[in-house]
């Protein structure tokens, strides 16, 4: 295996025969501690469920440089377009408290305090 120094850094995109492009107005995580499965899904309002239809598994380390690529690609469309609005019914409820129990796990203390402060960010942006 080639270390970081000897990859390339530029590939050509291609889309394999078996692409396929949906719609998805629906995301659903699940994760490992080796990777995050992306679930993707469309509401159907007459049945009122979500129809998962496309899973797709990534490692961590793409699911972080997503993260900037998503946060990149939306900045650049409001400063073009405005801002994204996002109606008050489908914004993310503030986390809430830990249990007692809960407060006992420094790990859990320490991603309830990021969780609230990732939420307070995205709130003031809204």
């Amino acid at each position: 295996m080639a270390d970081d120094a000897t990859m390339p850094q530029q590939f050509r995109n291609q889309r394999s025969d078996e692409f396929v492009s949906t719609y998805a107005n629906n995301v659903f995580f699940e994760q490992t501690v080796w990777d995050l499965k992306i679930i993707f899904g469309e509401l159907d309002q007459s049945e009122g469920v979500v129809d998962q239809h496309t899973g797709v598994t990534v490692p961590w380390t793409i699911a972080k440089l997503t993260l900037y690529y998503l946060a990149t690609q939306i900045a650049g469309h409001e400063i073009v377009n405005g801002k994204i609005p996002l109606p008050q019914v489908i914004l993310p409820p503030e986390p809430p408290p830990l249990t007692d129990e809960q407060k006992l796990d420094a790990n859990l203390v320490k991603i309830y305090a990021e969780f609230r402060r990732l939420h307070a960010e995205f709130m003031k942006d809204v």
